[in-house]
């Protein structure tokens, strides 16, 4: 999955068209999402790791992926399932999202770029890693991917100011659950690590062997521009 600073890179360029626009929903024309609540969103489907005696397959629910294992995204129907789960979770939560305009939708955001990244992204650095002899069967190959995602997160901390807006958002935003999938009291906990890991403690400054930091600010860029246009053909939104 795409770093933490990487979707709320993507949620405040997304902000930028969506906001600056006056974008409505396609469901109620008089109503439009909320920054904070839009960027909040973001960060929830990885909220479920801070749930007491977190497993995996908890975050792969949240993410609409049971029966959908790691390694298997790219197989025959696998990704139409998860689009099919996305539209479901959209329209289940419609009227939530009327309570807290942006929230759900910032939720759909992340998972749009997840997709890209699962599909795209990851197998670059797979690639990469292979010339070392690693493999997706090596623990290690694992170990390396998280600890390269958060290096890229930490160099878009000191290079895109715009995190800071984000950063004043989390802490801004009033409390929030996504029902029936994590609760009020994780995601409060998951938004104050995040702003204390990301925001407060020192980082290495340190370049990434395998996963490049300028693939990723192209994959930004792209899935920006590839989100907006989701939005409006998948009828979430209308300009």
């Amino acid at each position: 999955m795409a770093g933490t600073m990487v979707h709320l890179t993507i949620a405040e360029l997304l902000w930028q068209r969506i906001g600056q626009e006056g974008w409505h929903y396609a469901f109620d024309t008089e109503l439009c999402p909320q920054e904070d609540l839009f960027i909040a969103g973001n960060i929830c489907p990885d909220g479920i790791m801070a749930r007491k005696n977190y497993r995996r397959e908890m975050k792969l629910h949240s993410h609409f992926r049971d029966g959908i294992p790691d390694g298997s995204f790219d197989k025959p129907g696998m990704q139409p399932l998860f689009r099919r789960r996305m539209a479901e979770f959209w329209r289940e939560h419609q009227e939530d999202e009327r309570e807290l305009p942006g929230l759900y939708l910032g939720y759909i955001t992340h998972m749009m770029t997840d997709e890209k990244f699962v599909l795209e992204e990851r197998p670059k650095f797979f690639q990469e890693i292979s010339r070392i002899g690693l493999t997706q069967r090596d623990r290690e190959t694992f170990v390396r991917f998280n600890e390269e995602t958060d290096l890229v997160d930490f160099a878009l901390i000191r290079n895109e100011p715009m995190l800071q807006k984000a950063k004043q958002s989390l802490q801004r935003v009033q409390e929030y659950e996504i029902k029936n999938m994590i609760t009020a009291e994780e995601l409060t906990d998951s938004r104050n690590w995040i702003l204390q890991h990301f925001f407060v403690e020192e980082h290495p400054d340190k370049k990434p062997e395998f996963l490049s930091y300028e693939s990723m600010l192209g994959f930004i860029r792209q899935t920006t521009e590839e989100i907006v246009q989701r939005l409006l053909e998948e009828q979430l939104l209308t300009s």
